[in-house]
């Protein structure tokens, strides 16, 4: 009988990702950085932006107007990639209250993630008309 084992390169991965997550939810941004690579890359492709190097990125994620709430709703791996899900809820600083979805997807390298590409999808009600062909989650 043969034993099933893990990729440990894709469990890493994952690891790396959810310690991503948890320092941005916690405000840790000094942690959160360590885990970035030197040569780290995101792109945000709705906004038309680029943040060569961690320090960008994190810089960028810190300063953010408003505080956030981030949950970490699902998270999948395929080698040197990871896939997350998150739902964030924030509070901006005019009182105002949104909350919306986070599709990212990371490359892993040399133990460190290499690359982010983030798309951003804002919550809405779901319209009436389609009420008969769908349950609400």
């Amino acid at each position: 009988m043969m034993k099933k084992t893990k990729n440990k390169k894709s469990t890493d991965g994952k690891a790396l990702v959810r310690a991503l997550w948890k320092s941005f939810n916690l405000l840790r941004w000094d942690d959160a950085k360590k885990l970035l690579g030197k040569g780290f890359t995101a792109f945000w492709p709705q906004s038309g932006e680029k943040m060569t190097g961690p320090d960008n990125f994190i810089e960028v994620n810190r300063n953010y107007p408003g505080k956030h709430r981030i949950e970490l709703k699902s998270l999948s791996s395929a080698g040197d990639r990871v896939v997350s899900e998150v739902f964030i809820r924030s509070g901006m600083p005019d009182g105002k209250r949104f909350s919306l979805f986070a599709v990212s997807f990371f490359k892993i390298k040399g133990g460190k993630i290499a690359e982010a590409k983030e798309y951003w999808a804002d919550t809405y009600p779901a319209p009436k008309w389609r009420k008969k062909w769908v349950k609400k989650i």
